[in-house]
């Protein structure tokens, strides 16, 4: 250990909060065997490489433990392995890892160093490292902790000497952020000030077929509007598809493959038992003790005796808002749903049978047992066409992975570089020559669809090169860059049919912006909004509570319509406002003002949390950007496991 800690010397005072609550989690939390599928046990390689830096697996195991054990604290029993799953939870570890590489990378070429001492006074304030009177517990006993958690003693002091980096780095981001009050007042007004309104929409569609621009009109709104319509760094590619579903149509399953099948799913198709019932809460809280809420539930009991119905009753009288409203109906449920004890009572109760009241810890309950489900498995029969669909979509993709990975490993060893050649390797079924027109990275590409595999293969392409095999929705494909074309401002002619579009919208919500004009002008006098929106056709409809940069029920984000009502008195008509969907005119029903006194209590705290977040932004900023200069190299079976690539299997 470092040579100051055998010392011994008087430890720091301050504590890093983030550092204890690390190897705390590692000392007391069972982490189960939950990662073995997804490192295939290989904890002695390498995960992923970072620029110079490798995170190896048994980094990546512990990282992936230390994430579970939190989300398990957080959500107690509603936790389980198909959330983990669903979560992609290995998946965040290796990224967290991937950033914490790069922020301490960041950090230390920021001349950002930590000093033995300051290691060493982080480590004897953790108090699983301290014996009864507060001591460091001795050489010993800190091999013996270090041996329980996994690490060594190097990969531990490591670990905190890194932590401590990326303490200091974040103090420096943050103190670099200044917030000023103007930001804050603004920041204030858009969380808190508060607007009703009543409006009518003239939509845009409305007046489309009266608005077909002329060609003069599509140039001088393409001169006036140029900038929107730059093209971005563009790609044109050709490709060799290897088609699954052709090949799915090839696939023969047999009978013995069925059955190998529906054995290896049984637990998967199997239904557990469960029962569906309905229930009345009636809540024990700081309103109600124990014994009103008995009282209130043996009156309801008395009700359905002399036959009223539990439903109405569950409507009327429940206290869970949930189920209330179905009349106190929570559908089918398995074991392990609910709380123990009102699931021992259902499960207990026969079709029909009222039983209760149930104690829990929401209050007390009548729950009615409607009906029941026993557990079963669904015979052959029943899951024969979605087996055998499954099992040919599984092979299917086997084979043309296969068949992508033979393509690409001869058009590397035969160096064709060519279109023609190219060409000549498609059979005109399974493997078809395909080419795109130019595309940007984040556009849709005809054929494909929005993929970021295949925008990723083709932007990182050199001139005439060949790909690695990219999944894509229709199979797999392996891409050759026929040509780069930079960013640009267009001509006319190349972006003329999105310009028209755009031009005939702007004509069409001037026209409504006009329409409602002219219906303002008659309101007053005893005329409402409602009386001048019918004679249009126009309904008028209720926003609700707006904030400034919130968005309008039926209208989505309109920040400009919001922000013009947040300017007017109740009873004003303002407007028309155009939005996305077309004009709008409408009529203040309520305002929320700024409060000065509450700006001024929450003034400081506010401008605390526009800092965090303004040093989360620069941080993820730097992030992305370091992520671009610096290489990331995944292990690739790790890669294909977690579902960061698709690549084929290696061989």
């Amino acid at each position: 250990m470092l040579k100051i800690l055998r010392d011994n010397l008087k430890y720091l005072s301050w504590i890093l909060w983030l550092v204890i609550l690390v190897f705390v989690v590692f000392v007391f939390v069972d982490f189960g065997g939950g990662l073995g599928g997804a490192n295939g046990g290989r904890s002695g390689s390498v995960a992923v490489t970072v620029g110079d830096e490798i995170v190896s697996q048994k980094e990546f195991e512990r990282e992936y433990r230390q994430l579970e054990s939190q989300y398990r604290e957080a959500l107690g029993e509603q936790w389980s392995s198909e959330m983990a799953e669903r979560m992609q939870l290995p998946r965040q570890a290796l990224e967290r890892l991937i950033d914490r590489s790069l922020m301490v990378a960041e950090a230390r070429r920021q001349g950002i160093r930590v000093a033995d001492a300051d290691v060493a006074g982080a480590i004897l304030e953790i108090p699983a490292l301290q014996d009864a009177e507060g001591k460091f517990i001795g050489e010993a006993e800190y091999q013996r902790f270090l041996r329980g958690i996994g690490y060594t003693t190097r990969e531990f002091e490591g670990a905190v000497r890194d932590d401590l980096v990326l303490r200091r780095f974040s103090t420096l981001l943050a103190a670099g952020v200044a917030v000023a009050d103007a930001d804050v007042e603004r920041a204030w007004r858009d969380q808190n000030e508060r607007a009703e309104i009543r409006y009518v929409l003239a939509p845009t569609s409305r007046h489309l077929a009266d608005a077909t621009p002329s060609a003069e009109e599509v140039e001088r709104y393409f001169a006036a509007h140029a900038e929107e319509f730059r093209l971005p760094d563009r790609r044109a590619i050709d490709y060799l598809l290897v088609d699954e579903a052709k090949l799915r149509a090839a696939v023969t399953i047999s009978p013995a493959d069925l059955q190998s099948a529906f054995a290896a799913r049984a637990e998967e198709l199997s239904t557990p038992e469960q029962v569906r019932a309905r229930h009345i809460l009636v809540k024990v809280d700081d309103n109600r003790d124990a014994d009103a809420a008995r009282a209130r539930i043996a009156a309801i009991r008395a009700r359905l005796a002399r036959g009223e119905s539990f439903e109405k009753l569950a409507a009327e009288q429940s206290e869970d808002p949930g189920s209330k409203s179905r009349g106190g109906d929570l559908g089918f449920f398995g074991r392990g749903a609910m709380v123990p004890a009102f699931e021992e009572a259902a499960f207990g109760g026969e079709p029909g049978q009222l039983v209760g009241p149930v104690e829990t810890s929401f209050g007390l309950h009548l729950i009615q047992v409607v009906e029941k489900r026993a557990a079963r498995t669904q015979p052959l029969a029943e899951v024969e066409g979605r087996l055998r669909a499954e099992l040919a979509g599984e092979r299917a993709s086997a084979l043309a992975e296969q068949k992508a990975k033979e393509l690409a490993e001869r058009v590397a060893r035969e160096k064709l570089a060519t279109a023609e050649a190219w060409q000549a390797l498609a059979d005109g079924e399974t493997v078809v020559f395909l080419s795109t027109e130019p595309f940007g990275r984040d556009e849709i590409v005809p054929g494909i669809g929005r993929s970021a595999e295949f925008a990723g293969a083709a932007f990182g392409l050199e001139p005439e090169a060949a790909s690695q095999p990219v999944a894509v929705p229709r199979g797999w494909a392996i891409l050759r860059l026929r040509e780069s074309l930079p960013a640009k401002l267009p001509t006319l002619a190349e972006v003329e049919t999105r310009v028209r579009a755009a031009a005939q919208r702007a004509r069409a919500n001037e026209l409504a912006k006009a329409e409602l004009e002219r219906a303002r002008a008659t309101i007053g006098g005893g005329r409402s909004l409602a009386e001048v929106a019918a004679p249009l056709g126009l309904e008028v409809k209720e926003s609700g509570e707006l904030t400034r940069r919130g968005g309008v029920p039926g209208l989505g984000a309109a920040d400009s319509l919001s922000q013009a009502a947040l300017a007017l008195e109740p009873g004003a008509v303002g407007g028309p406002v155009v939005v996305a969907q077309g004009a709008v005119l409408f009529e203040v029903v309520a305002r929320t003002k700024f409060d000065a006194a509450r700006f001024a209590a929450e003034r400081e705290a506010l401008r605390d949390s526009l800092r965090r977040d303004e040093t989360e932004r620069l941080t993820r900023a730097l992030l992305t950007h370091r992520r671009e200069e610096i290489g990331i190299e995944y292990d690739p079976y790790l890669a294909q496991q977690l579902g960061l690539v698709r690549t084929p299997a290696e061989s």
